[in-house]
Order: C-alpha cells, then sequence, then structure tokens
C-alpha cells in the first residue's frame, strides 16, 4: 500500500485538480452546445507548444516561454471561436470548431516530423503524462486554475447568462461576443495548463462527462456541480488504481474508466426516468446482455485456417502466420507444435511477427528461449528492441545482466537506455545507476530526463538536490555530487530486496 501511494498520490491529486476546475467548466461548454470546444483549444494549444520547441526554445530548460506559445496560439484560437460564432449560422459553430481541432491535430503532427522523438512528443499530448506529475507541477497549476475560478465567480452572473439564455443576454445589452471571447480565453488558460500535465484526451473527459452524468440526474447549477465532482472523485480513484495495480497507462486508463461510468450512469438513468421502472430495468439489463453475448460470440468468428499450423508459419503470408500465433495465443496448448520454429523467426521473421512471437514467450515465460531474446536487444528496429527488453524483465534471469549492460552501452535511444538502466536495477544490478545519470545529464529528450530523474529518486537511499524546474547550475552540481558519490562507493553498492540501491553491509 505504501508502494501505491508513493506513485501514485501526486497523479491522484493532479485528477482532483482537474475535476475541481474543469467539471464546472464543462457545464458552460455542455451548455453552449461547443461540446468540442476544450479538445479544439487544447490542441491548439499543443500546437503552440510544438511551435516553441521548433522554433529552438527547450521544453524543460524554458519551461515558460513554451508556455508563452501556447497560450498565445490559444488566445487566438479563442478569438477565432468568438468571431465565428454568429446568431443565425449557415454552418454550425461546432463544425466549424470540430474542423479547427482536426486541422491544429494535423499541423501538430506535421510538425512533430521534425522533432527528434516525434512520434513520441505527440503521443505524449494525446495521452498525457499524468503519472510523472510531481507537487511543484500541481501548485502552479492550482495558482492557475484558482485564478480562472476566481474571475468566473466574481463574474458568474455574465457567464452563465450568456451561457443558460443568450437572448436575454443581448435583451440586457451584455456584449455577447465580448464575454464570449472572455470564456473561450479563460477556459484556454485552464486547458493549457491540464494539457501540460494530463494531455489531451483525459483534459477532455474530464470536461464532459463528468459534466454530462451530473446534466442526467440534476437541474440545478449547484447540484450539478456536486455530482460532477463526486464523479470526478471517484472515477479518478478507479482509474489510478487500475492504472497502478493491473500496469496500465494512467491517462488512458481513466478515460475508459469514465467511458463505462457514463454508460453505466445512462443506463441508471434511463431506468431511473422511465414511468415503468420494471419493464426499464429488464430492458437495460437484457441490452446490456445481449451486448455482451454480441461480443462474447464474435470469438466464434475468428477465421480458422485448415492448413497444417507449421506450414502456415513456414511458409505462409504474413496475415497467415500472425493468425497462426494469433491461434497460439487463444489456445496455449498449440504452442508446442510451433516451438521449434520460434528461435528461427526470432532471429530473421518479419518484424511484426517476431514482435507478436515476444509476447507470447513473454505471457508463456519461455526461458528456455532467453538467449534468442537477449540477441534482439540490439536489433535495428526500435520496437522490436523495446518488445524483447519488456520479455526481459518480466522473465527476470540474472543470464540478462551482461546482455542488457551491452545493449545500453550500444543503444542510441535515450528512452530505451532509461528502460535498459531500470531493468539492470530491477534484476539487481547496480550498474543501471551510471546509465540514468548519463541520462539526466545530457540527455536531449525532456520526457527521458524526467524518467531518468523518476527512477534515481525511486531506487536511490541518498538525496539529491536535482530540481527539474530547478536552477541549471545547481542542477549540474547535483549530478556532480552524485557522479562523486557513484565513484567513491561503486563497489560497495547493492541492490536490496526493496529496489534501493545503497552501501551493502
Amino acid at each position: 500500500m505504501s508502494a501505491f501511494l508513493h506513485s501514485m498520490a501526486w497523479p491522484f491529486a493532479a485528477c482532483l485538480l482537474l475535476a475541481g476546475i474543469l467539471v464546472y467548466l464543462g457545464i458552460h461548454v455542455l451548455s453552449r452546445k461547443v461540446i468540442f470546444v476544450d479538445l479544439a483549444l487544447a490542441q491548439i494549444a499543443a500546437l503552440g507548444s510544438v511551435w516553441g520547441v521548433l522554433l529552438g526554445w527547450d521544453l524543460a530548460g524554458d519551461p515558460w516561454v513554451i508556455k508563452a506559445f501556447s497560450l498565445g496560439f490559444t488566445v487566438v484560437g479563442a478569438a477565432v471561436f468568438t468571431m465565428t460564432r454568429m446568431r443565425d449560422e449557415r454552418v454550425p459553430h461546432e463544425a466549424l470548431i470540430g474542423i479547427a481541432y482536426a486541422v491544429a491535430l494535423g499541423t501538430t503532427i506535421l510538425a512533430s516530423a521534425h522533432l527528434a522523438h516525434g512520434a513520441e512528443e505527440v503521443s505524449e499530448l494525446l495521452a498525457g503524462s499524468i503519472l510523472w506529475v510531481r507537487g511543484k507541477t500541481i501548485v502552479a497549476t492550482a495558482v492557475v486554475f484558482a485564478g480562472v475560478g476566481v474571475f468566473h465567480w466574481i463574474f458568474r452572473r455574465q457567464f452563465f447568462l450568456i451561457s443558460l439564455d443568450p437572448e436575454r443576454a443581448e435583451a440586457e445589452n451584455l456584449s455577447v461576443r465580448r464575454w464570449d471571447f472572455l470564456f473561450y480565453v479563460s477556459l484556454g488558460f485552464a486547458v493549457t495548463s491540464a494539457v501540460a500535465i494530463a494531455g489531451v484526451l483525459l483534459v477532455f473527459s474530464y470536461l464532459v462527462i463528468p459534466a454530462v452524468v451530473a446534466m442526467l440526474f440534476a437541474e440545478r447549477i449547484r447540484s450539478r456541480l456536486v455530482v460532477g465532482w463526486i464523479v470526478g472523485t471517484i472515477v479518478s480513484a478507479v482509474g489510478c488504481s487500475l492504472s497502478y495495480f493491473r500496469d496500465l497507462p494512467s491517462g488512458p486508463t481513466i478515460v475508459a474508466c469514465f467511458g463505462v461510468f457514463l454508460v453505466l450512469a445512462g443506463l441508471v438513468s434511463y431506468v431511473v426516468r422511465s414511468p415503468d421502472r420494471r419493464g426499464a430495468l429488464v430492458r437495460a439489463v437484457a441490452g446490456t446482455a445481449l451486448l455482451a453475448l454480441l461480443f462474447g460470440g464474435s470469438s466464434f468468428l475468428r477465421k480458422r485456417e485448415r492448413h497444417d499450423l507449421v506450414h502456415m508459419l513456414e511458409a505462409g503470408s504474413r496475415s497467415e502466420q500472425m493468425l497462426v500465433l494469433a491461434e497460439v495465443e487463444a489456445d496455449p496448448g498449440l504452442w508446442v507444435r510451433i516451438e521449434p520454429l520460434a528461435a528461427g523467426i526470432l532471429e530473421k521473421g518479419e518484424m511484426q511477427l517476431r514482435m507478436r512471437l515476444l509476447d507470447l514467450i513473454e505471457t508463456r515465460r519461455q526461458s528456455n528461449l532467453l538467449d534468442e531474446v537477449h540477441a534482439l536487444l540490439t536489433d535495428p528496429d526500435d520496437g522490436v528492441r523495446e518488445r524483447a527488453l519488456r520479455c526481459v524483465r518480466t522473465l527476470g534471469s540474472r543470464r540478462s545482466i551482461e546482455p542488457v549492460l551491452a545493449a545500453a552501452a550500444a543503444e542510441e535511444d535515450e528512452y530505451l537506455v532509461v528502460e535498459l538502466a531500470e531493468a539492470l536495477l530491477e534484476l539487481g544490478d547496480v550498474r543501471g545507476v551510471p546509465l540514468l545519470i548519463d541520462v539526466l545529464a545530457s540527455g536531449e529528450a525532456a520526457q527521458a530526463r524526467r524518467d531518468a530523474l523518476e527512477h534515481l529518486g525511486a531506487h536511490l537511499t541518498r538525496d539529491f538536490d536535482y530540481r527539474e524546474d530547478g536552477d541549471p547550475q545547481a542542477n549540474a552540481r547535483a549530478i556532480a555530487d552524485l557522479r562523486a558519490w557513484w565513484n567513491e562507493h561503486e563497489e560497495q553498492l547493492a541492490v536490496d530486496a526493496a529496489g534501493k540501491v545503497g552501501l551493502g553491509s
């Protein structure tokens, strides 16, 4: 339990912070019928961040400059959404917002192609990295959210009047376009800060889904806020727990939990509001059972070839070979028939086939193929190397220490160097520490440096004064002190049963 709290306390706090402001803003967004405005603003903000990086600013070294680019793009987006809202719309405003999101996402992907780790950057923007958020970031984000909250509290009458009754707002001579702009800008400030810690998808989920559930069960604004906050808290707790105990990525897990909760809430609302509750309950249960039966029954539609599995694996097309491995995955008893071919596939097979086979070896814990898996730690393909390393970590054999160390020496991808170092520490070898120090000191990718810092903090028994957003000179001194400590005590260091590196007895 202590390990769970150590790993997930800050991410859970960040989730509660997101729910606190985004549920309120989500009620406005749903009332205005601009459901995708936060997705669009979030993606425009993300495009601003990528643009700043393309202009030479560093995400880790110049965070405030990057935030300025992000906010600048967001303000421009807010102005565009304000100017394109018309009373008599020939084109729905939501369509224009959706177009803005698609164009911003496409441009972000194109711009990221020029970055060293473009795919990783886009993935992080979409899925977020809430698992790695820490106290300093949460405090800074809380300050921004508090500012937005105070602003909305002071002008709550104007904002709610325009969201809930724009005709009355115009009748009272309120400048709808000006207050629209202020709303979108304030939403942009909140979304920009939220995307930095949670990613686009998770921000959208916190903004929309709790508010939708609240509207199913409450009519008054205060009641909707309370229901939305309760939903956000429950889903955050469940999502963080599943992410930790099932070893799943936190952001997508919480998004999936929101989806499940929304379906359940919809069923409950349907039953509660129906004049014939008993009949509604029967229909809801029957519909759920039918849906489960359809998904479960679809497994019988799996394509099955009459050809011999071994022949298909040796001479079949790639799709046929992948089908064979899918068959073996579904029926573990078939493994014995293809096992004699496994070593040859790992050595010469097509990339996707080798990766699928590595998954099977990991699932079945086939240690007899460990040498062949070791050879893939230096494969030319990044995906194969990553999958082979995951397999090695699952098998957990000390035979893997030297191959992992050799792979780390040859590896150019900083993300994989960090994971190779973590694998060494998991196997009880302290030589993973200098690898993490090297990435922390000179890594080009900000996320790789954050990962290295996270692993060092989790494994070292000694404290060091490196801070992610700290003074560069102070951080350089902290790294130099850490290297000196390593060089002095390398021979005496050991990894204990809890995975901590310290002076052995």
